[in-house]
C-alpha cells in the first residue's frame, strides 16, 4: 500500500474513534476536556490539509512557465483587489463602546468591500458558467 493511502486510513481511523466518542460520551458543558480533544483534532486536520494543499500548489505552480506567469497574475490580482477596497474604504468613526481608531475601522471597511466583491465575482461567474453551458448545450 502506498505511504498516502496509510495515512490516509490511520487519519479517518482516528476521526471515526473521535466521532463515536462525541455521540456516546456525556458532556454537558463546553469546558469538558473531551471537547478540547475534538477541537484540536480539527485544528490537526485543518492544518494537516493547509500545508498539503499549499505544498501541491507550489508544485503545481512551478512545474511549467504557464504556471509561473498564471500565478504572478493572480498576485497581482489580489493585490489590485484588496488595494481598490483599501481606497473605497471611508474609515470614519464608528458609534460603539469600544474604541476603534480611524486606521482599525478604515482596515474593516476595506475588509466588507473586499468581501463584497469577491461575492459578488462569484454569483457572477456561477452565473456566466450556467448561460455559457445553455448556449453550448443548445
Amino acid at each position: 500500500m502506498k505511504l498516502a493511502r496509510i495515512l490516509e486510513l490511520i487519519l479517518l481511523g482516528i476521526s471515526a474513534v473521535l466521532l463515536v466518542l462525541f455521540f456516546t460520551s456525556p458532556h454537558d458543558t463546553a469546558s469538558d476536556p473531551i471537547v478540547n480533544t475534538y477541537l484540536y483534532w480539527t485544528y490537526i486536520l485543518f492544518f494537516v490539509a493547509l500545508v498539503l494543499l499549499v505544498i501541491f500548489q507550489l508544485i503545481q505552480i512551478f512545474s511549467s512557465k504557464r504556471g509561473i506567469i498564471n500565478f504572478v497574475l493572480l498576485l497581482v490580482g489580489i493585490a489590485v483587489l484588496v488595494g481598490l477596497s483599501y481606497v473605497l474604504a471611508k474609515g470614519g468613526p464608528v458609534n460603539t463602546s469600544v474604541a476603534y481608531t480611524e486606521a482599525t475601522s478604515k482596515f474593516s471597511d476595506a475588509a466588507l468591500i473586499l468581501t463584497y466583491i469577491l461575492g459578488g465575482a462569484a454569483i457572477l461567474a456561477l452565473l456566466w458558467s450556467v448561460i455559457k453551458n445553455a448556449i453550448t448545450n443548445r
